[in-house]
């Protein structure tokens, strides 16, 4: 395994660290059997879900489906869970479009993208619907974004954080800045002083730095507020041809995800240390608690009050389209109506029991 920081950068589409993968994904498919949940599985027909995560290795993002699949919950709405990390992390929502996976956990900018390339794609609902990336630094002397120029700033090398950046950048009028490659993962160039900020997320390289730091970073969110616009970050696609004969299917993996990720938040501790028993090559329970935590924090509210669990606004979804499409990050045009499935799989409830759906 690298000798980098067990919690990496989602964005980063890197090789599979097969030692890693293969012990993840291998204690993440035990847990999908729900063995040793203690829950009552209902004498329901059950259907065989193929389920990619959205990163390799494990992050603390994906404590909710692994809490769903260690109590079961999957189990006890019918649906058998063959869980798999993706071989490099640009691939999910692809290989989801091109029928390789049923379904899978992707952000916008790759459902697009997916969609751009003419794949069979479809957004279901969204899990989180606010951005946990930005920018993080321990310089004294940075106090607002303004602050960074005439700073030395670490970037990832790939379109999205370079598009990231220079929208935020141009919002703030941040100018004379001295950019340093990112690499592969951050928090040591920042802690060696390489740079005063880095490109960095909760969860991730934010969570890592603080605990290593023992003290709280400077964080700009890439929100609307610093010049990024909405969009939903942590989104559930399906293949269109898997969902056309599994409605049924989807709308109960759809709702054991969205109930799992409610009892997360709810319950930090035991999620996270249910995620890490199964995740033992991700890192230390600490870092998994910490990183949830820091996800969570930053899910202050939906987009849009008043709306089930898991709604996406279509406007959003047309908004940052125009966005991509005018940064030239999306290379082929994308119709939404093809994407986007009116939020017809969120459910319009969730039960306090998680085992119930």
């Amino acid at each position: 395994m690298s000798t980098r920081s067990p919690i990496h950068r989602r964005w980063v589409a890197l090789g599979a660290i097969p030692a890693a993968v293969a012990l993840t994904a291998g204690l993440s498919s035990a847990a999908s059997t729900g063995q040793g949940s203690g829950l009552r599985h209902r004498a329901v027909a059950m259907t065989t879900v193929t389920f990619m995560g959205d990163y390799t290795p494990a992050w603390p993002a994906q404590v909710p489906w692994n809490v769903a699949m260690s109590k079961g919950w999957f189990k006890d709405a019918g649906l058998n869970i063959v869980y798999n990390l993706p071989p490099t992390n640009a691939a999910p929502a692809q290989l989801v479009g091109v029928g390789k996976e049923d379904v899978t956990v992707s952000y916008t900018p790759d459902t697009l993208t997916a969609a751009s390339k003419g794949l069979d794609v479809k957004a279901l609902a969204a899990i989180w619907d606010r951005n946990v990336e930005g920018i993080e630094t321990f310089d004294p002397g940075v106090k607002t974004p303004q602050q960074l120029s005439g700073k030395k700033v670490a970037i990832y090398d790939f379109p999205m954080a370079q598009l990231n950046w220079k929208t935020f950048s141009t919002h703030y009028g941040i100018k004379n800045v001295q950019m340093v490659s990112e690499g592969n993962y951050g928090v040591p160039i920042l802690l060696a002083g390489k740079a005063n900020a880095i490109d960095g997320a909760a969860g991730g390289e934010l969570t890592d730095s603080q605990i290593r730091q023992h003290k709280k970073a400077t964080f700009f969110v890439y929100n609307q507020a610093n010049g990024i616009p909405n969009f939903y970050w942590f989104i559930i696609d399906a293949n269109g041809s898997w969902l056309k004969k599994h409605s049924a299917a989807a709308k109960k993996f759809v709702a054991v995800m969205e109930c799992a990720t409610k009892w997360s938040a709810a319950n930090p501790a035991q999620a996270a240390a249910i995620y890490y028993k199964t995740n033992l090559a991700a890192g230390s329970e600490q870092l998994a608690l910490q990183g949830w935590k820091d996800i969570v924090g930053l899910e202050t509210k939906p987009f849009v009050a008043n709306k089930p669990t898991g709604y996406m606004d279509p406007s959003i979804w047309t908004s940052y389209l125009h966005f991509l499409t005018k940064a030239k990050f999306l290379t082929s045009s994308v119709n939404l109506s093809n994407v986007l499935t009116n939020n017809q799989y969120v459910p319009s409830s969730l039960p306090s029991n998680c085992a119930s759906i």
